[in-house]
């Protein structure tokens, strides 16, 4: 397995209350494979997309990627872990407003050890033409473009997607999953999604549904859906 959890717990503390984020969660995910993470909003699947980027860390359990265990990383190694190997993508975009969409994928490039070009990335998105564009000049589906871009154009091995379609309509959102698949069978990019969707998991080649910061379901799909044939 590419990505392997096991026994997962993270809790948050505000003064004395104390809120159990993630129970026992288990998890795995092949290289190459699209996953996707279910659950309602607080159900803690932003919690465990954001431990598996290293941008938290848990209580106790394991998270191993690839031959990394990142549980066991110091800050300095999960900063280098989440330049070399993680993309990030958002529900809101998080571009730079003041650059260009040439620039804003250019930024994510100059952090990476084996960028891929930035003329092929904006191409491969369909945003050749769009180049010298600011966000504010973009669609909501352009801006989730650049945005892919972003995360891509650094080469990572795992595509981490947070709720990727929420701000976009039917016909975008379905665009949006469409690229993501493109990119999963063009590059052979990992790709994790989280979403409250659940016609989004069709899909997916593995799914797991979390509720109250348990697992309560998990499977996997013998027969994917494409993106441009689910319907919600």
């Amino acid at each position: 397995m590419f990505i392997e959890i096991n026994q997962l717990n993270k809790t948050y503390r505000t003064g004395d209350v104390v809120f159990q984020a993630l129970t026992d969660v288990d998890f795995a995910l092949e290289r190459k494979e699209i996953g996707v993470i279910l659950g309602p909003s607080g159900s803690g699947k932003s919690t465990l997309l954001n431990v598996i980027g290293g941008v938290d860390r848990a209580d106790s359990g394991t998270v191993k990627i690839g031959s990394k265990f990142i549980t066991d990383m110091n800050d300095k190694k999960l900063t280098l872990y989440r330049r070399a190997s993680v993309g990030f993508i958002f529900q809101f975009y998080n571009l730079i407003p003041n650059l260009t969409v040439e620039e804003n994928v250019e930024v994510a490039t100059n952090i990476s050890a084996h960028p891929m070009k930035v003329d092929d990335i904006l191409h491969a998105v369909g945003l050749t033409d769009k180049k010298k564009r600011f966000p504010s000049e973009l669609s909501g589906g352009q801006q989730q473009r650049v945005s892919i871009a972003r995360a891509v154009a650094k080469n990572p091995e795992l595509l981490l997607c947070d709720e990727p379609t929420g701000a976009l309509d039917y016909k975008t959102s379905k665009d949006i999953l469409a690229l993501l698949e493109k990119i999963n069978k063009t590059l052979g990019t990992t790709v994790l999604i989280i979403t409250h969707n659940n016609a989004i998991s069709g899909i997916a080649d593995r799914v797991v549904r979390i509720r109250s910061g348990e697992i309560t379901e998990s499977w996997i799909n013998k027969e994917k859906i494409p993106a441009e044939r689910i319907e919600w």
